[in-house]
């Protein structure tokens, strides 16, 4: 049926413990693909092996999934963070990917708006007003509300994981994607918030051998949303 297909997740996402690919997985096998979800290192069960891990090291757990699964080829396809790494990995082993499927990827860093820097500066100069015992309780959800309405809520809930978040968002895969000569599917929903629908464009631009795909209507979460479309774009694609 072909090369078994590796689905890489989205930052702040799992796996293992959410239901977002799990319908996938299941048409996709019952097409009779041979599929592969692992949580990144970080998120659901795969615990960090470090404190602090960088880009690089994402690139890495993809190469040793393959090596400990004895994959020789594979289909990629990355949702989001996990399309940014997928990115990176088929460009630094394109003879490990047959076909590559990027869905809302990031990976194109945009200079911060004036909007974004001024409710970062105001969270930083605020934290010292909410020590006050009488606002300390109003602190938490004042800065989740700040923090939501520039889109950052992805860096708020990092918890543990902040230190790697802030390492690898600011690595940027704008000068890679031209190394990418693997055949490759973009698929963005055209009311994405999160990365937008331009970066797709972008993309589509720089790999010589891909195809962009906007789909109507559709927002950042498409690829669990409309799992029956999805699965049909990939067929389709990769047939």
């Amino acid at each position: 049926m072909g090369d078994p297909i590796l689905i890489l997740h989205g930052w702040g996402s799992q796996i293992s413990g959410e239901k977002k690919f799990h319908e996938v997985k299941d048409l996709l096998q019952k097409k009779g693909f041979t599929v592969f979800t692992p949580d990144l290192p970080g998120f659901g069960g795969n615990t960090l092996k470090k404190d602090t891990l960088v880009f690089d090291d994402y690139v890495a757990f993809v190469k040793m999934f393959l090596q400990e699964k004895k994959l020789k080829k594979i289909i990629l396809v990355g949702h989001s963070f996990g399309g940014r790494i997928a990115i990176a990995f088929t460009a630094r082993y394109p003879e490990l990917v047959s076909k590559l499927v990027l869905v809302s990827a990031s990976g194109i860093i945009h200079p911060l708006s004036l909007k974004k820097r001024i409710i970062k500066l105001a969270v930083k100069k605020i934290k010292v007003v909410f020590r006050l015992p009488f606002l300390s309780l109003l602190y938490a959800p004042i800065r989740k509300l700040l923090y939501r309405s520039i889109g950052e809520m992805d860096y708020y809930k990092a918890g543990a994981l902040r230190k790697t978040f802030l390492n690898v968002h600011r690595t940027s895969i704008i000068d890679i994607l031209e190394k990418i000569p693997t055949p490759t599917l973009i698929l963005w929903g055209e009311n994405d918030t999160f990365t937008p629908v331009n970066d797709g464009r972008v993309m589509h631009a720089k790999i010589k051998n891909s195809k962009l795909l906007i789909i109507p209507h559709a927002g950042h979460k498409f690829p669990y949303e409309d799992p029956e479309r999805f699965v049909k774009e990939i067929i389709e694609f990769i047939s």
